[in-house]
């Protein structure tokens, strides 16, 4: 892609990921950063930032013009899409990437949905070269927000609840694989104004998600299920007398509702491969696994340091 790109996102999760692989790749990008942002990962990368918010149509028009692509990884469930798309069109931008989810397609009345349907219904009338990316649920590396917990939650306790059958259809896709394909159609005319589904490699029952984590961390909890209706009222009890739960009920459905997409376009327009999930969650534990015995060291560091100063105090009195 010759001329500037600009990313938005970039911060996040999944941001990261994609800022990695294009300086892998060797292709050059700015990053659009709201004030507030954490940027040190981004600064360490020698990364070009500019300030604006995705929220004020103004404050895109001052940083637009001049690039000539857009990769936005910035969740298009918020409402911004419309102007971000009209930015675009008025500034010069002609290519773009755009990240939606596969959370479009729930049967439940969410409610972000109607907002993000509307975001791709922008991004597809309008006249950019865009490409719709939508992935699974999104997890990899202990920084993730979705299977960490679960790992976490099976080294701590030997009974894990299962709120549901647990035999709803999960394909979680690993955000490498995300990335990889966010920077691979962003030089593939053949993608120009398609949709794609970008699923993982391997689909599995959410019992099956917990057994195969389990096994990667060598145990066997016992899985206590819960049913599914009972849940959600408990759920809706306790948050009405202000109890904060861990999930929200819209959650637990949707935990329940079978996620397969199949991803056989993106397969053969761009040669998306995504890796089995018994290899990704194995990956993700050895790094948790890893994180947590450099933790441990760190720990006995000052540990024994304490116990240097507590002796030096100690002759000295």
């Amino acid at each position: 892609m010759s001329g500037k790109i600009l990313v938005t996102g970039a911060t996040g999760f999944t941001g990261g990921f994609v800022c990695q692989e294009l300086w892998k790749r060797g292709i050059a990008f700015d990053c659009l950063v709201r004030a507030s942002s954490h940027t040190q990962q981004l600064e360490s990368l020698g990364v070009k930032l500019v300030e604006a918010n995705l929220d004020e149509l103004e404050s895109l028009y001052r940083v637009f013009p001049g690039y000539q692509a857009l990769i936005n990884i910035a969740s298009i469930g918020f409402g911004a899409a419309p102007k971000i798309v009209e930015a675009c069109e008025n500034s010069g931008i002609r290519r773009a990437v755009f990240v939606s989810t596969t959370a479009i397609f729930t049967r439940l009345n969410a409610q972000s949905k109607a907002v993000r349907q509307a975001a791709e219904a922008a991004i597809i009338n309008s006249n950019l070269d865009y490409t719709i990316l939508r992935p699974t649920m999104i997890y990899g590396t202990p920084s993730d927000r979705n299977m960490i917990r679960l790992l976490r939650l099976i080294e701590k306790s030997p009974i894990i609840p299962v709120l549901g059958e647990g035999k709803s259809l999960q394909q979680p896709v690993h955000v490498e694989d995300v990335a990889w394909a966010i920077c691979e159609v962003l030089n593939s005319a053949q993608t120009y104004r398609r949709e794609y589904n970008i699923s993982g490699g391997q689909v599995l029952s959410y019992n099956e998600v917990i057994e195969v984590a389990s096994q990667a961390l060598a145990k066997q909890p016992l899985l206590l299920h819960l049913p599914t209706k009972l849940s959600v009222k408990l759920i809706k009890i306790a948050n009405t007398l202000g109890i904060k739960t861990p999930v929200s009920a819209e959650q637990v459905l949707r935990l329940n509702e079978d996620k397969v997409f199949e991803h056989t376009a993106a397969k053969k327009d761009f040669n998306y491969s995504p890796r089995l999930f018994t290899e990704g969650i194995a990956q993700e534990v050895a790094i948790h696994k890893a994180g947590g015995r450099r933790q441990e060291a760190g720990g006995r560091r000052q540990e024994a340091e304490g116990r240097r100063q507590k002796a030096g105090d100690s002759k000295e009195s």
